[in-house]
């Protein structure tokens, strides 16, 4: 019954809207799902150099399912560079790639919307109610694609329940090959 269910949301994302986005000083352009909720913080963008979106799908389970947009300015509070991103994305912060929690795959290069970059994908149990006594938590999927730029760099991340990661990867292939940015 699960793979029906998965056939028949990926069929449904096949046929699904898309608006295009234009991000502020034409930073980036993508497409994005119309059915999904898209959000941004102008005052965080401008005082933090990462410029970015957040969008979510319409319907949550337990965690919800989003990507993220992100560029990076070269002056960012955050990260040095796209190596420094990757350094950090790469392990826990042990310095594990891999614990009973969670598994961090080798780095792989890649070409996203014909551009040079790399991919990072992550296993990572997230406990739903941190702030209580629960310990409810739900294994999530994550994939990243980082994409190194002229002033900056470029962060494409898709977060979902690993049950729900197979179904609503297509989404975030399609924002992907849509991707267009200033290299």
């Amino acid at each position: 019954m699960a793979a029906a269910a998965c056939a028949g949301a990926q069929a449904k994302n096949r046929g699904a809207q898309y608006n295009n986005y234009v991000m502020d000083n034409n930073y980036f352009s993508c497409s994005v799902p119309a059915a999904w909720t898209l959000e941004r913080d102008r005052d965080k963008d401008e005082e933090y150099k990462i410029y970015e979106i957040q969008l979510l799908a319409p319907k949550a389970d337990k965690a919800p399912v989003s990507i993220f947009v992100s560029y990076y300015a070269k002056d960012n509070e955050d990260f040095n560079d796209f190596q420094s991103f990757i350094k950090r994305n790469s392990k826990n912060v042990l310095g594990e790639t891999k614990n009973v929690r969670e598994n961090y795959s080798p780095m792989k290069k890649i070409k996203v919307a014909g551009h040079n970059g790399f991919e990072l994908s992550n296993e990572i149990m997230e406990y739903l109610h941190p702030e209580s006594k629960s310990d409810e938590s739900v294994q999530m999927k994550e994939k990243m694609y980082v994409l190194p730029a002229k002033d900056g760099f470029y962060v494409l991340k898709f977060s979902a329940p690993k049950t729900a990661f197979a179904a609503n990867l297509p989404v975030f292939e399609k924002i992907a090959r849509s991707f267009k940015g200033k290299f």
